[in-house]
């Protein structure tokens, strides 16, 4: 699995080997504010090059979308991109929405201290937050556990 994202060019040299390999997953990781202007993201545009003749090879992600939460520009971009209607670049590509770990952990921690499942338990409480932000998202782009389960669909792809 290879991450794409905006400090990618620092390493490019090194990683770009990797792209041309067709059981390469690219992942292109983007903070929510960063969602209405992703089309002209290099990260995207190396990712499509590289994935140009399956095109099944990339996800993408978008993160931080708590420190987002109350902009609507913002977000009706990240829903865009959830709902595949974004610009036309990024319609090929599956989308999932995230928020800080920090923030999600936090969440169960309050309402579960000592809890054993604490880790499934910040999982559940950012998949809560994210369909509380996006009502009219498919739930399953929404969240790390959804994010894992792309990932599982695209290893079985490629």
């Amino acid at each position: 699995m290879i991450w794409l994202d905006i400090m990618f060019d620092l390493s490019f040299p090194r990683i770009s080997g990797y792209f041309q390999d067709n059981d390469a997953i690219l992942l292109v990781i983007t903070p929510a504010a960063q969602a209405p202007g992703i089309s002209s993201s290099q990260a995207l545009r190396i990712a499509k090059e590289y994935d140009a003749a399956s095109g099944t090879r990339t996800i993408g992600v978008i993160g931080k979308i708590d420190q987002a939460a109350g902009e609507p520009k913002i977000l009706a971009a990240v829903q865009a991109l959830l709902l595949n209607q974004g610009p036309q670049s990024t319609s090929d590509i599956p989308w999932v929405a995230l928020i800080g770990q920090s923030v999600s952990i936090a969440s169960a921690q309050s309402g579960n201290a000592g809890s054993e499942n604490s880790l499934e338990t910040a999982w559940q409480a950012e998949s809560e937050t994210l369909k509380s932000i996006f009502t009219g998202a498919p739930q399953n782009k929404l969240g790390r556990v959804a994010l894992a389960d792309t990932l599982a669909q695209q290893i079985v792809i490629v």
